[in-house]
């Protein structure tokens, strides 16, 4: 990973010089003559879509069509948010040990902010749009067995870095992300969650589940067991809207709140809410037998299964507060989809009785 003082922060900046600069760090010989502006994802980190003509480009380089992702907002980025550089950390340091989860990565770079910019992360990666590949949406339909190769994979993820070994002995990754935290806080504030009480998106909670208070308590319940786990790498927010898929089969994206967490978190997090109701409801128990079997494989101790099941019922916390993200950020039928997922999975493991609550 380069460390760069002056890192493009608009479109306008993203030139052949820049670019082969960042690229020439893992394709030496690589020149750009020419890069224009295909497209532009706007979000949190914004994807631009390149298209790139090279003067030069050895064998196994770069291809023409590339995604940049960083922070290309101004507004959110002078809000000090701290995803851009953690994901090209990840992509650096983490993502070449774990090959075919992540998308293909062409270089990385990171601006430390004290140029007129501001600090800013960026990763250049495959653009993912070609034959084949779909992002991953609520709205499609998973079958069990897709959702059972995707736990294989967290689970060789986080078995090889079982105990911050491995890919999880990167110094910078830190216990439980701080931007996910302070994220729930805001959350469970009085005004946003009364807020959030009154919008159709929380319709499927329970009573007990309208609490603030008692949910609160439940969730700082959760981080204090889960900081005194064993500690895996983790992807922190693994959401069925944070994968694609290349030829039905189900990879991860978005790593900014990459962390070291229990497996139960991005275990539960994810298999619930990739699935209907009805459809976890009948498979869930295989699908954890696959996931226990899979982190078995990787030499890790894997829990016994009751241990899993206790595990696996206090984590549909993280997922249950999907409904009360301002409907802005992902949608709100989206969000309201997503509540009613985790809001059932909730209800079914009596999720706050079980974090004393």
């Amino acid at each position: 990973m380069s460390t760069a003082a002056g890192s493009p922060t608009s479109l306008s900046e993203i030139t052949p010089q820049w670019l082969t600069g960042i690229l020439g760090r893992t394709t030496p010989g690589v020149e750009v003559a020419e890069v224009t502006v295909d497209s532009v994802v706007w979000g949190t980190a914004t994807k631009v879509m390149l298209k790139v003509r090279y003067a030069a480009n050895p064998p196994g380089g770069p291809p023409e069509a590339l995604c940049l992702k960083g922070g290309f907002d101004d507004a959110l980025r002078a809000l000090g948010h701290r995803g851009y550089r953690a994901e090209a950390r990840f992509y650096a340091d983490i993502a070449p040990a774990l090959g075919d989860v992540v998308p293909r990565c062409w270089g990385t770079e990171v601006d430390d902010g004290e140029g007129q910019g501001g600090e800013q992360g960026l990763v250049v990666l495959d653009d993912l749009r070609g034959p084949g590949v779909a992002f991953g949406r609520p709205q499609d339909r998973y079958t069990p067995d897709q959702v059972a190769a995707a736990l294989e994979l967290l689970a060789d993820m986080h078995g090889r870095s079982w105990d911050r070994t491995g890919p999880g002995a990167t110094p910078w990754l830190v216990v439980g992300s701080p931007q996910y935290r302070t994220v729930v806080t805001g959350f469970l504030s009085e005004a946003h969650w009364a807020a959030a009480m009154e919008r159709p998106t929380t319709d499927s909670f329970t009573p007990a589940m309208r609490d603030r208070r008692r949910v609160e308590r439940a969730m700082h319940r959760l981080w204090e067991i889960d900081d005194a786990e064993v500690q895996s790498l983790a992807h922190g927010d693994p959401h069925i809207g944070n994968t694609y898929l290349v030829d039905g089969v189900i990879r991860f994206l978005d790593w900014q709140v990459a962390c070291l967490g229990p497996w139960s978190d991005d275990t539960a997090y994810f298999l619930v809410g990739a699935l209907d109701v009805e459809t976890r409801r009948a498979c869930e128990r295989d699908l954890l037998q696959t996931y226990l079997a899979a982190l078995a494989a990787t030499g890790a101790p894997a829990p016994t299964f009751d241990e899993a099941w206790a595990a696996y019922r206090r984590h549909h916390l993280h997922g249950l507060l999907f409904a009360v993200c301002p409907p802005e950020k992902q949608g709100e039928d989206v969000c309201r989809l997503m509540g009613e997922r985790y809001a059932a999975a909730v209800a079914d493991h009596d999720t706050l009785a079980a974090l004393g609550q």
